[in-house]
């Protein structure tokens, strides 16, 4: 399920309680910015300090949030390119911190960086202006950690815009299946998740078939919901006019890449909750 991204705007942050020599003589307040996942912090005096420069740094963020990078880690991506993880902690109404994130399925709690502004069905548009922090269990997160790097250019002629399969797979995610922001998955099921870029390829698992070929908008096709306690195809034919006559088995791999499919992902057919 979603979880709630801090989105902030480019322009002045405040340092509040940093700790690192570097920062001992920063000025009140700096221009942070999105590199990739990490955080770019630009001086006045023309240093740039990047997340790793930044631990034990309280950031003041422009709606007076208060977050405090505790830790910082890389790792890389399943095609070896790095994603910046952060360890954040936040104040509560009393003063109190706790980490900003719930845990990921993995045990991981986590944050990273997206460049871009979310928008109110919980996809990114670009905006050199802004950033979001989403943490490595919400389906933003999730899908930075499948390879998808909405920042990137695409490569080669005709390449696909890499923000909109970015979006793509946050509706796969989230079986976000109208595109409206409305999920329709549950905590804990299990998706087999691939596209034609190879950034994610089939496992096959046998108790696993095609479940729906997904856009930037929600799914193109549906051949079976994921959990069939939460809606049926005949609920989303009704309620979506763009699915009509694309659920049940008219929907294929090679009928989704027709209307134009980025992702496609695999579930279990018989829509049981986890």
């Amino acid at each position: 399920m979603r979880q709630r991204l801090i989105q902030w705007t480019a322009g002045l942050v405040a340092l509040v309680g940093a700790v690192l020599p570097a920062l001992a003589q920063a000025p009140a307040a700096a221009a942070l910015r999105a590199d990739g996942t990490r955080f770019a912090l630009a001086l006045p005096d023309g240093r740039m300090l990047y997340s790793s420069d930044l631990v034990g740094a309280t950031l003041r963020m422009g709606d007076d949030m208060a977050v405090r990078i505790d830790a910082v880690a890389m790792v890389n991506d399943l095609h070896g390119k790095p994603l910046w993880q952060h360890q954040l902690s936040v104040a509560d109404s009393s003063g109190s911190w706790h980490n900003a994130c719930t845990p990921h399925s993995d045990g991981t709690s986590t944050a990273m960086l997206v460049p871009g502004r979310e928008q109110g069905d919980g996809t990114i548009d670009h905006d050199a202006t802004a950033f979001a922090i989403t943490c490595t269990s919400g389906a933003q997160g999730k899908c930075l950690r499948f390879g998808y790097r909405p920042w990137e250019a695409g490569e080669g002629e005709g390449a696909v815009d890499p923000r909109a399969r970015y979006n793509a797979c946050i509706r796969m995610v989230r079986a976000d299946y109208g595109g409206e922001g409305r999920p329709f998955t549950e905590n804990g099921k299990l998706i087999d998740v691939f596209d034609d870029a190879r950034i994610q390829v089939a496992d096959l698992s046998a108790q696993q078939d095609f479940e729906a070929g997904w856009g930037p908008a929600g799914a193109v096709c549906v051949r079976h919901v994921r959990v069939k306690n939460n809606v049926t195809l005949e609920q989303l034919e009704a309620h979506y006019p763009a699915l009509r006559g694309r659920v049940g088995v008219v929907c294929t791999e090679a009928f989704a890449r027709a209307q134009g499919a980025l992702v496609f992902n695999r579930s279990d057919p018989s829509g049981a909750a986890p």
